[in-house]
């Protein structure tokens, strides 16, 4: 191959379209009917309308629960899909777990005597019947090994981080993890109106949700490794001073009290 022939090649290659990880394109699992639930049953700051899903919503998230059963995973090629399929459905079948036990003040987390809703298995997701720790342990922290998942998993109480108010999509994935993550570090509120994490700057104490607590593993297994994660997504202001000082780390109480839009019974 002369020179003008392979330039000429090479040229006409740099002209081919491009496709970037943003660029819209037909889903291998629709989650539009997701979305439209959350958008319409949970507001900004993440809180649900039980009550209204009562009165108008439980046929709509049925069906998205069915269409959760019947999914292939075969189909899901990338880690982008396959994560946001699993954050979905955790959420959902969470706000479907909870209207099974008739909407209890707080989440059943018992861990010896008692309900749990997090071992038990009742909805069967891509095929097989699963439990919420099946999903969470056993699949998204197991095998995909981002943090930033926890930002995004809501397990219902007060003091989880906030229910995003749309689906997560592969094509936004990357997006919407690192903004819950900020939000969850910077100003997330539990429904009592308390810091889920912040910033003692007199005593030098960043005091931090109990998830660092239970799952410091997947933040290197160190308070190093919990600032560092708390780091990349706090507040500018913030960052500098947990740069330039030594920090103590204190873990919050968990409030379990159901994610219940006030006023809401």
């Amino acid at each position: 191959m002369n020179r003008f022939i392979r330039y000429t090649l090479l040229f006409s290659l740099s002209l081919l379209p491009t496709i970037s990880f943003s660029e819209e394109k037909k889903p291998v699992f629709d989650q539009s009917d997701w979305d439209k639930f959350l958008k319409t049953y949970v507001d900004d700051q993440g809180w649900v309308d039980y009550a209204a899903i009562q009165k108008s919503g439980q046929t709509q998230l049925k069906n998205y629960l069915k269409r959760l059963s019947s999914a292939s995973l075969s189909k899901f090629k990338t880690q982008a899909e396959q994560v946001s399929f699993w954050v979905n459905a955790y959420n959902a079948i969470t706000i479907q777990k909870l209207l099974d036990h008739k909407l209890p003040k707080k989440v059943p987390n018992a861990v010896i005597f008692g309900k749990n809703i997090f071992k038990e298995r009742t909805y069967k997701v891509a095929g097989k019947i699963r439990s919420l720790d099946d999903i969470e342990h056993g699949i998204l922290r197991k095998k995909y090994k981002e943090p930033r998942v926890h930002a995004a998993l809501v397990c219902g109480a007060s003091s989880c981080p906030r229910l995003r108010p749309e689906a997560y999509t592969s094509q936004a994935l990357d997006k919407q993890l690192t903004e819950e993550a900020q939000r969850w570090i910077r100003s997330g509120r539990t429904l009592k109106g308390d810091r889920k994490n912040y910033l003692n700057r007199k005593t030098k104490t960043m005091y931090v949700s109990k998830i660092f607590d239970w799952f410091d593993d997947d933040f290197g297994g160190t308070n190093k490794g919990i600032l560092q994660f708390i780091k990349k997504f706090a507040s500018e202001d913030d960052r500098k001073f947990l740069n330039s000082n030594k920090i103590r780390i204190r873990y919050l109480d968990y409030d379990w009290t159901l994610n219940r839009k006030k006023g809401k019974k």
